[in-house]
């Protein structure tokens, strides 16, 4: 797999992802989880990448029904 290819899988994760959070409507947690995730996809390729994804999967717990379908593959980006 290409780097292009790998980053182009990459961001349609974090799109697939961003539209799932956005369904969970408007409020306070719904704000925190976006944040977290931007938080998370600036980190990609950094050595503090596996750090934002804990506190991401953390902060989703309350939510896991929407977002656990995307942990395995968010969790198969982790070096």
């Amino acid at each position: 797999m290409t780097d292009k290819t790998r980053d182009s899988e990459h961001s349609r994760l974090f799109a697939e992802l961003r539209a799932e959070v956005s369904k969970l409507g408007e409020g306070e947690t719904r704000e925190r989880l976006l944040a977290r995730l931007d938080r998370l996809e600036k980190s990609m390729h950094t050595t503090s990448f596996g750090e934002h994804v804990k506190a991401f999967v953390e902060e989703a717990e309350e939510e896991a029904a929407a977002i656990g379908p995307f942990m395995a593959r968010l969790s198969s980006l982790l070096p």
